[in-house]
């Protein structure tokens, strides 16, 4: 019928890349959105008397989510067309949110609009709100008559604000929609916006109303009287008239399911290869005889024990390609036995020998203030130090007898009281109530960025900023503004990549280093100003290991054919064939079909399997590290003095102002 020849990258499955369609009433007509050469999507109809498509839409909007009105007059459609810029509280730049609307089409050119100016004089005929579809059920389909030429044209905005409009459906009354203040809702959504409240408009009074607060998804049914909808783990089913439902979820504890194991796991094996012949990015598999490789590995499925032998089959299957991201996981996700915490208050721990006691090493200091993430021992009123003896918890006497942690089970988020001296001895000792946490991770990582960025300002004397990305997505869309507002006079950048996880393009970060200085403004009563006004002159180099991968192979990559500098280190991982989409198993397993390659602006085949190549190769000693010293950051350093001194870019003295010529 039709196929969508260009797609975004990152979406899952189940919205590739043609998949909001809808029948008309008399099934004789199909709805549905494609991305098309221009990367704008489009509503198309389809015709299956005559086996054509039509393009419904302007062109210059993004429209999705079609869906017609139950008499068959209207066509209505979801659109990003509402723009209200958010500008950046740093610098000149602004970003587009709540930016879809809700339109329809009438499809006939003598068709009357839904919302006729005099509407008690004229109007479609509409079901009173709180009535059921009794009568369209009775009724037969009525034949829909749509009229192409200027379809496009005959458009009207329902009257509601913008907004994050998702999930249209429409019954005769009203049309409803999920919708949601904040959120990511651009064309990847590649972060789930979680429950939303179910909205519905009403045709006759022109008002919104909510349905049911806080639902992941629902269903009209197909007379449009009742909702079946999703929240969790529950299902339940409500009158689609409903106003602030409180829900009504159905009983489904007397619900069985009799489970074959050894079919179910031919099942995922079958499905896993199938998906990875049907979604992989090359066709050929590169040349990989792959139904050769079905028989291979399908044979060890009868004697597989448990679902972890058909994970490490499938594993073994989908490893036959080489590729990055390649990967099976999950599965029987109720076989998970219950954690139990360990409070941690962010310290490394030494033992007293000769006195049996625990003493507070090292102290991590180091606050989140993004994610409000505050070290235990560093709060106001807390003396706790470095070398103090930590003597009891919670009145609990601890010794070197038992691990430390032991003395902080199931106490991570609670408040517990710590006895502290300088000295082993109880006299004198001082109590403080201290909240542990559950994980150090955050803690020791902002330690180590901020012992970086120390060394780095002590071996420059200050010329020299540091600035670490640990991915290519959320992390570093946090970290970065941290570091590099504050550091855009330096004279040198580092830009540590070193263990970067990926995730997105880092253009979006490198964009802003690289971005060119064009003039000056002088001030009067300050310093002279740029523009852009938030720039860096400063030399770059970038440091990488072999940690780095995917978006952490693209990031020194991007940094050497964009000319920033030079790329410091080590090889990186060199996996950048991308998978866009986590393919979903009958046992709630999941599955990877890595679906799209990079390849350079010569055609050539780039960084998979290979990595990105350092300019200067650095590797770390065990030895080294072990007393502190990172040989890779202070090559950084050196590379970067040497640049500076080379090319100091000075600040550049105006001419003097002119001068009006007397006459």
């Amino acid at each position: 019928m039709d196929k969508a020849d260009y797609e975004n990258v990152d979406v899952s499955l189940d919205v590739k890349p043609i998949y909001d369609f809808a029948w008309s009433p008399d099934s004789r007509f199909l709805a549905y959105s494609k991305m098309d050469k221009d990367l704008v999507y489009k509503v198309y109809i389809y015709s299956l008397e005559r086996g054509e498509s039509r393009c419904v839409s302007h062109g210059l909007f993004n429209d999705f989510g079609p869906v017609f009105s139950m008499d068959g007059q209207y066509l209505f459609f979801l659109s990003n067309r509402r723009f209200d810029p958010t500008f950046c509280d740093f610098e000149w730049e602004m970003v587009y949110k709540k930016v879809a609307g809700i339109y329809c089409l009438t499809l006939r050119k003598e068709g009357k609009p839904l919302f006729p100016l005099q509407s008690d004089e004229e109007g479609i005929e509409i079901a009173k709100e709180g009535e059921k579809e009794e009568k369209a059920e009775q009724e037969a389909p009525a034949e829909v008559i749509i009229d192409f030429e200027g379809l496009a044209e005959r458009i009207e905005a329902l009257p509601l604000p913008r907004g994050n409009f998702r999930s249209l459906m429409v019954n005769a009354s009203s049309v409803f929609y999920l919708n949601a203040d904040e959120g990511d809702f651009n064309r990847f959504e590649f972060r789930s916006p979680g429950p939303r409240p179910l909205h519905a408009f009403s045709f006759k009074d022109r008002e919104e109303r909510t349905v049911i607060e806080g639902i992941d998804g629902y269903k009209l049914s197909a007379d449009g009287s009742h909702i079946v909808y999703r929240k969790g783990d529950t299902i339940g089913i409500i009158e689609a008239t409903a106003k602030d439902s409180k829900g009504e979820p159905l009983d489904l504890s007397g619900l069985k399911m009799w489970l074959d194991p050894l079919a179910e796991w031919k099942q995922i094996f079958n499905e896993a290869w199938r998906m990875e012949r049907d979604f992989y990015d090359e066709p050929g598999m590169h040349d990989l005889d792959w139904r050769a490789m079905k028989e291979k590995y399908g044979r060890l499925v009868d004697y597989a024990s448990c679902r972890q032998d058909i994970q490490y089959i499938v594993g073994e299957l989908i490893g036959e390609l080489n590729t990055s991201h390649t990967y099976v996981y999950g599965g029987d996700p109720l076989r998970r036995p219950e954690q139990v915490n360990v409070g941690l208050l962010g310290v490394d721990w030494e033992i007293d020998r000769t006195n049996n006691r625990y003493r507070f090493k090292r102290i991590y200091r180091v606050p989140d203030w993004s994610r409000e993430i505050i070290p235990p021992l560093v709060k106001p009123g807390l003396g706790v130090k470095e070398g103090d003896y930590l003597l009891r918890v919670n009145g609990k006497e601890v010794t070197a007898e038992q691990n430390i942690y032991s003395y902080f089970l199931d106490l991570a988020g609670k408040q517990v009281t710590l006895l502290v001296n300088d000295s082993p001895a109880l006299a004198g000792a001082k109590e403080f109530m201290v909240k542990p946490q559950a994980s150090e991770r955050a803690l020791r990582y902002h330690d180590w960025v901020e012992h970086n960025r120390r060394v780095v300002e002590e071996a420059s004397d200050g010329k020299i900023g540091y600035l670490h990305l640990p991915d290519t997505y959320v992390g570093s869309a946090m970290e970065f503004p941290k570091y590099f507002y504050a550091q855009t006079r330096k004279k040198g950048l580092i830009i540590d990549g070193r263990f970067n996880g990926g995730g997105l393009d880092p253009d979006i970060f490198l964009q802003r280093l690289r971005k060119p200085l064009l003039a000056y403004w002088t001030r009067r009563y300050s310093h002279d100003q740029t523009t852009p006004a938030v720039v860096t002159t400063a030399h770059l180099v970038c440091l990488t290991n072999r940690q780095a991968g995917s978006g952490g192979d693209m990031l020194p990559w991007e940094f050497q054919i964009s000319g920033m500098g030079p790329v410091i280190g080590t090889r990186t991982w060199g996996g950048l064939v991308g998978v866009s989409m986590s393919i979903p198993l009958i046992d709630g397993g999941v599955l990877t079909a890595p679906d799209y390659r990079i390849y350079d602006t010569k055609g050539k085949w780039v960084v998979e399997n290979v990595g990105v190549k350092p300019d200067i190769v650095v590797d770390l000693s065990s030895e080294e590290v072990a007393r502190g010293y990172d040989a890779q950051l202070m090559k950084e350093v050196e590379v970067l003095l040497k640049k500076i001194k080379e090319d100091p870019r000075p600040w550049p003295e105006h001419e003097p102002f002119p001068v009006q010529k007397k006459k």
